[in-house]
């Protein structure tokens, strides 16, 4: 377990990393498909965002906006990641935990500290934190069935 800390801490940064009865190459699994999702936002690249969803996942993000499916989650990112007002700013992930739910379901919960990003009107936003609840299930590998992200902020921030 230390190596994995030690190599977790080296490939993405130090991130508190939590697991509950999860084997190192599960975790390693999962980890790497969630910086898939994070490097996805960094370059823009839909793809690489939705590669490790199932065909069937259910996704809502922070603002609502909910699609089944991996190709309609890959077409909607498409999307998201052309306006510049969204992808400006940085983000980074602040932590993992796993939850086992069976043998072959594991909740994976992350946070984002998003800096820097704006409104539709061009206005900077305060630091947003956000929570990532992606649930991966063990098929073939493992792949995201379901991922809500929320928004933790400030009932005085500006709307989004």
């Amino acid at each position: 377990m230390k190596k994995l800390f030690i190599f977790i801490c080296i490939v993405g940064g130090f991130q508190p990393f939590y697991s509950q009865n999860i084997s190192e190459k599960d975790s390693t699994e999962i980890s790497e498909k969630i910086n898939d999702w994070n490097k996805a936002w960094e370059i823009k690249d839909a793809n690489l965002a939705a590669k490790w969803y199932s065909d069937d996942a259910d996704f809502t993000n922070a603002f609502g906006f909910s699609m089944v499916g991996k190709i309609n989650i890959e077409q909607y990112l498409t999307k998201v990641f052309g306006f510049d007002f969204v992808m400006a700013g940085n983000s980074q992930q602040t932590s993992l935990k796993f939850k086992k739910l069976s043998l072959k379901s594991i909740l994976a919960i992350t946070t984002i500290e998003r800096k820097g990003q704006k409104t539709s009107e061009g206005n900077e936003l305060e630091t947003r934190n956000t929570t990532h609840y992606r649930i991966f299930e063990k098929t073939e590998s493992w792949k995201i069935i379901a991922h809500l992200i929320s928004d933790a902020r400030s009932i005085q921030t500006e709307k989004h």
